[in-house]
């Protein structure tokens, strides 16, 4: 016993513990100034922000695992039998008092892992839509276009459906709807919907448009143009929305396909 207690307490000396810690700050410092480095690479190289952006969780994770594992056989070195008293001890300690946490951390470690979403995407979990703008052992961050942060734990979001808009891609597809009095002369009006996506400055032209045409009736006839369009960049998602609506509208009163009457009617049917 005696032996056991001397040997615990030479693995665990002062001057052990603080070599773990300024060893674990340094390696937090290390994480920082790459992190640092990753965002100015991003900014720097845009066609790649993404590859750059998602690769850095990933190192994180395999940093911190190498770190811990430095601390543990290297640092401290403790025997065989005083790792498994330990282990055992802190995994009964987690298991009753730290579950969901645990239960987060393991969910972090598979999203990471199995990768349904990457920083730079845009996805949407339940109402919550937006750019994953972190992804850590705890926890998700989503950046909404209303400028809100949306932190979402990890178990949450492996047990739910997730939606992934562009799945790593810099580009990704907006769709743009338009609805007009079912009587509009429907080729003019593509064309026009056509050209407006096609000259905005924020689509992707190495992708194709297409307008889609359907008949709906809401208290009148309607119908409804949907405008599929790829965007230069995530983040320009709604720009280009913008943009094509501004665009075709100004087409379509400049052309007398919208007038106070069309205006009226499809009022009507909304």
């Amino acid at each position: 016993m005696d032996e056991t207690i001397k040997s615990f307490l030479e693995s665990f000396s002062p001057f052990r513990i603080a070599a773990a810690l300024i060893f674990c700050l340094l390696t937090w410092g290390f994480l920082r100034a790459m992190r640092l480095l990753s965002e100015i690479l991003a900014n720097k190289f845009a066609r790649y922000r993404l590859f750059i952006s998602s690769a850095y969780p990933v190192l994180r994770l395999l940093v911190w695992v190498g770190a811990l594992a430095f601390v543990i056989f290297a640092i401290f070195s403790p025997p065989f039998n005083t790792i498994l008293a330990i282990s055992a001890s802190a995994g009964l300690a987690l298991g009753l008092g730290a579950q969901d946490l645990i239960k987060n951390i393991i969910a972090g470690i598979l999203i990471l892992m199995d990768r349904p979403f990457r920083v730079g995407d845009m996805i949407q979990v339940g109402d919550d839509y937006g750019e994953v703008t972190n992804i850590g052992l705890r926890s998700t961050r989503v950046h909404t276009f209303d400028d809100s942060t949306v932190t979402l734990p990890n178990s949450v979001v492996l047990g739910v459906a997730v939606a992934n808009s562009n799945s790593g891609a810099l580009d990704e597809m907006v769709v743009v709807e338009f609805h007009l009095p079912a009587n509009t002369d429907v080729q003019q009006v593509k064309e026009l919907a056509r050209e407006a996506a096609a000259c905005s400055p924020y689509v992707y032209l190495k992708k194709p448009i297409a307008v889609l045409i359907d008949d709906r009736f809401d208290r009148t006839f309607l119908t409804r143009l949907k405008i599929k369009a790829y965007v230069l960049d995530v983040r320009l998602e709604r720009l280009l929305a913008s943009d094509i609506s501004e665009r075709l509208k100004i087409e379509l009163l400049k052309r007398g396909l919208m007038t106070e009457a069309t205006v009226r009617g499809v009022a009507a049917g909304n």
